[in-house]
């Protein structure tokens, strides 16, 4: 089995990168803002939920890879994750892919510190960096996700710039990885496309039919360009979608993580939409979330897959 590789969001899962927080989330309380924090959190109730989730991933049978491990022979490397209260949020930093891991140069200003670390991390799991966005580019990982059917979909948002999404696509199309690249128009407060949209196993998409209709998305191949409606497509290309209500986008409804072909994760909350994922044959292990919403992320936010299979 190889070490690293990802091409759709609704493989089994079998080695995840996450980062368990610390002291550092005390920075975030002292300014919320500047980190994109909705309030201050309770810090070891957020240690201690976020436990909850590797617990379940390991119990899952899955290898978690926590990055504060995987440095912690380097003091310097050690001494700057005490400077990044989102280093939890290890979706943003970079996105693996067959070829290797994207990394990505981050919009929140605060954030750019982490991407050092993350590369440390890939080099002491063996993913090499195929690609390495740079300035002026930015771009962040919850805004991406390669989907079954050798599709990719990136938000572009005012953390994202075009250019980086330009060399993503560039990227994906000449390693070959991919045959469409879909590029999602969002509102000026949409951040990522991850509390929109989530690929779910069998070919379900759970969507918010509102932030995804903001504009129409952008469709590119190698050799042709188009626009149309972004669910429109998933239905007509036989996806069974999903729909949540703005109320259920607001609780973080779309932020599941899939886990296998009948297994994924998420907060509690939302009895529907986990009432309809499990009428599709798909269990889901729900964890205490309130804490860790405060930080404006959910379980996929706080997973980098390395490896599905």
């Amino acid at each position: 089995m190889p070490s690293f590789g990802i091409s759709r969001e609704s493989g089994a899962l079998k080695r995840v990168l996450v980062h368990h927080p610390g002291r550092e989330l005390e920075l975030a309380n002292q300014d919320p803002e500047e980190h994109h924090f909705e309030m201050p959190v309770d810090v070891d109730k957020f240690a201690s939920d976020h436990r909850e989730l590797m617990d379940a991933l390991e119990g899952a049978g899955v290898e978690v890879l926590n990055v504060g491990t995987l440095l912690a022979d380097d003091q310097r490397l050690s001494e700057e994750v005490l400077r990044c209260p989102n280093l939890v949020f290890t979706r943003d930093s970079s996105a693996v892919t067959d070829c290797g891991a994207i990394l990505m140069r981050m919009g929140l200003l605060s954030r750019r510190r982490e991407t050092p670390l993350i590369e440390a991390a890939h080099e002491a799991i063996g993913v090499p960096v195929s690609l390495r966005l740079a300035e002026p580019e930015t771009f962040e990982g919850g805004g991406f996700a390669l989907l079954e059917g050798r599709v990719a979909v990136a938000g572009l948002c005012n953390r994202t710039t075009q250019g980086a999404l330009d060399a993503v696509r560039e990227f994906l199309f000449g390693e070959g990885l991919v045959d469409t690249f879909v590029v999602l128009r969002l509102a000026p407060d949409d951040i990522h496309i991850d509390g929109d949209f989530a690929e779910l196993p069998g070919r379900t998409a759970l969507v918010h039919r509102g932030a995804l209709g903001h504009a129409p998305a952008v469709f590119h191949t190698p050799s042709e360009t188009w626009e149309m409606g972004f669910v429109d497509w998933l239905e007509e290309e036989g996806w069974d979608t999903l729909e949540i209500t703005d109320q259920e986008r607001n609780d973080a409804a779309a932020n599941f993580l899939t886990v296998d072909s009948d297994l994924a994760i998420h907060y509690t909350g939302n009895p529907r939409v986990m009432r309809e994922a499990r009428e599709r044959g798909i269990d889901v292990i729900q964890i205490p979330g309130e804490e860790m919403k405060k930080g404006m992320g959910g379980v996929h936010c706080m997973t980098c897959p390395i490896l599905r299979t």
